[in-house]
């Protein structure tokens, strides 16, 4: 009969219908929040968003290379700076699951040529950021050697052993200098460089579209820029803090492991230390108080953010390729849009 409703529906697909038309409309404000946030002739920022292991937005906006006005895409990649820790701290695990290494191990029994501290630092130390020890950079600052002079992993190392005392106090202490050791833990057990065994290991296993290449120039990588639009062309070449060359996209499929495991396990948060923040630091990664995980990185003028929600189904990656990148307010809007808190 004309103007009957189909009354046969099930619950199931109502609810489904429902589901698509949040989607839809989720998607359509991120493309707006991305639109309004971002400027299109600027250096930029691309986005995504991992719901159960599926992509279920991912956008960019920006340019790319500033001279040549190429824009930005979800293809492109950047250097993600910290978040490349957690990649680290996680080959790290592997290793103690391997029975080859134990955090409560002394730096000294891998790393030769540290001062007195490497006796005391255990590898669990490193990892929670409480062995104290002053970031590199310091020393490469008092030795002359800027960000765009080159650094090595063995220049770097050197640095690091050219620091005799650790900083006063207990506790957490954020540095680089800890988790530059921890790479080169991870090739003195394994016999691998990093890369190799980040790649054989996880980014392969995984299908995941990563390298870790600091510096590293290609056609398909953003430059990154200071806030004056100067070009920000790094030359230190160390690893194990920084690095990790890939696309927001493959940083969110990466995240799910938190949820579903495998290569990330529950020892991702055993010993994790306060921050005196409201957080805690685990392997890599903020185990922040209200049940999500997080962490965030800056590299010359690379921005990048990563967030992992309390129920760990939803996962938003986001970098930039520009100091002036407004990363903190896009991260905000997505993740009120993507994983409101209840």
């Amino acid at each position: 009969m004309a103007g009957t409703r189909d009354r046969s529906a099930s619950p199931d697909r109502a609810a489904a219908l429902k589901a698509d038309l949040v989607l839809e409309a989720t998607i359509g404000l991120s493309d707006d929040a991305l639109e309004t946030l971002v400027a299109i002739d600027q250096p930029g920022c691309s986005a995504a968003v991992a719901v159960r292991g599926e992509l279920v937005w991912a956008a960019a906006r920006g340019l790319a290379d500033l001279a040549s006005a190429t824009p930005l895409t979800t293809q492109t990649r950047f250097d993600v700076a910290s978040i490349s820790k957690q990649f680290t701290a996680t080959a790290i695990l592997l290793l103690q699951r391997d029975g080859l290494l134990s955090l409560s191990d002394p730096v000294s029994r891998y790393i030769g040529g540290l001062p007195g501290w490497a006796d005391e630092v255990t590898l669990d130390a490193l990892l929670h950021h409480t062995a104290r020890l002053p970031d590199y950079w310091i020393e490469l600052d008092r030795e002359g050697i800027g960000f765009t002079d080159p650094a090595d992993q063995a220049a770097t190392l050197a640095a690091i052993a050219r620091e005799r005392d650790r900083e006063p106090g207990e506790g957490y202490f954020y540095s680089n200098s800890h988790y530059v050791l921890l790479g080169t833990v991870v090739e003195r057990v394994s016999g691998q460089s990093l890369r190799a065994f980040l790649a054989e290991r996880i980014f392969t296993p995984l299908g995941l579209d990563m390298v870790l290449a600091p510096t590293l120039l290609a056609p398909d990588i953003a430059l990154s820029y200071e806030t004056d639009l100067s070009l920000q062309q790094g030359a230190w070449t160390a690893y194990g803090h920084t690095g990790i060359i890939t696309t927001p996209s493959d940083l969110a499929l990466w995240g799910d492991q938190y949820r579903q495991g495998g290569i990330v396990r529950d020892d991702f948060a055993a010993g994790a230390i306060s921050d005196g923040e409201g957080a805690r630091y685990g392997a890599g990664i903020y185990l922040n108080d209200e049940g999500t995980l997080s962490h965030s990185g800056r590299w010359g003028g690379y921005l990048s953010t990563f967030r992992v929600s309390v129920d760990r189904e939803t996962v938003m990656a986001i970098a930039c390729n520009g100091r002036g990148a407004n990363r903190s307010g896009l991260a905000e809007a997505l993740w009120q849009l993507w994983a409101p808190a209840p």
